[in-house]
């Protein structure tokens, strides 16, 4: 959940710089769309017509590696968009 807050920081910082600290709510919102960064989480995005966050989903499962339980990632979606906005 963390990392949810990393990245909006990081939006809404990106976006006053480029409205030049203006929070005018169109414009604000304007430049937000189509941003990319590379979060913590892995490549993260706006859909510059819908808004919408476009990020990987991380598939893990639990194994013991080293005499540890660890989370062990063995499968990536890439570029995923909100489902029910995507099947408009």
């Amino acid at each position: 959940m963390a990392v949810s807050g990393y990245d909006g920081m990081h939006l809404i910082y990106e976006a006053l710089k480029k409205t030049g600290g203006s929070v005018e709510g169109e414009a604000f919102v304007s430049a937000m769309k189509g941003m990319s960064w590379e979060s913590p989480r892995g490549p993260m995005s706006i859909d510059r017509t819908t808004g919408e966050v476009v990020h990987n989903i991380y598939i893990r499962k639990v194994e013991s590696v080293g005499g540890e339980l660890r989370n062990v990632e063995f499968a990536t979606f890439n570029y995923v968009r909100d489902p029910r906005v995507a099947a408009k």
